[in-house]
């Protein structure tokens, strides 16, 4: 009982602290990459856009997103903590889901993907962000949800990026980075990627996906480059064994 008192209490409070925090940070940093904000306009012309990024910069999506103007729908996992998570990102003006891919079954709920594509099919336009190694990672290893997503609701995907000079590495299996005040942060884009028809077979879904894991690895190595940070040892592209081709991308 004591527990479920401290849970509501978490609840009500760590959202609010959460937005008063980034606040202070945003408003203390030079912000670069503004025109993150096409993402906007992708999303109007091609009726939606799924956005997939890395689960270690997870910590600022929801406000990151919402001071730039982006209406972020994405999901959160069934519990407690899923519940404080959901909290924060209805404070910034986010469309949540309920029941990500975690393996716990406190924490899933089946069919919450085929939700996801319901919502994409007959919504728009729809800008649904999916940390593609969460909830439990591997990091840097891209599950096939978002990519299936894509394909299923015909919607292109962007590989997205937010990261930060200066950041404090927790103790968790992505080593979550949470940006400090004074900072410079940077927001990438990258796409749209359209799905390939080769993508309608298992393999040809698989080979997409390797290609967009790499492109998302090239990006996060990009940002630590810029930002001057040694890049992870587990930050290492795997061999396209399955296609010779470049990632297919066009112009919005």
């Amino acid at each position: 009982m004591f527990s479920k008192r401290l849970s509501r209490l978490a609840a009500l409070v760590v959202p609010h602290l959460y937005m008063a925090y980034m606040r202070l940070v945003w408003l203390t940093s030079r912000i670069e990459g503004r025109d993150f904000v096409e993402l906007n306009a992708w999303a109007r012309k091609h009726k939606g856009v799924i956005c997939l990024l890395w689960h270690e910069e997870v910590f600022t999506v929801a406000y990151g997103y919402y001071w730039l103007g982006i209406r972020i729908h994405t999901l959160a996992s069934l519990g407690e903590a899923g519940e404080v998570i959901t909290r924060m990102l209805k404070l910034c003006k986010a469309v949540v889901f309920r029941g990500g891919s975690s393996s716990g079954t406190a924490r899933k709920r089946e069919g919450v993907l085929d939700d996801l594509i319901h919502h994409m099919q007959t919504n728009e336009p729809v800008t649904l962000g999916i940390t593609v190694d969460g909830s439990k990672g591997p990091p840097y290893r891209m599950k096939m949800g978002g990519v299936v997503v894509a394909r299923d609701s015909d919607r292109p995907i962007a590989l997205v990026r937010t990261w930060y000079k200066r950041c404090i590495r927790l103790k968790t299996w992505d080593r979550m980075a949470v940006p400090l005040p004074f900072n410079r942060i940077r927001y990438y884009l990258r796409g749209p990627y359209f799905v390939p028809e080769s993508a309608q077979t298992q393999e040809g879904l698989e080979a997409f996906r390797l290609e967009l894991e790499n492109a998302l690895i090239d990006l996060a190595g990009e940002s630590y480059d810029e930002m001057g940070h040694p890049r992870p040892q587990n930050l290492v592209r795997r061999p396209a064994e399955d296609t010779s081709e470049e990632p297919t991308v066009r112009s919005a």
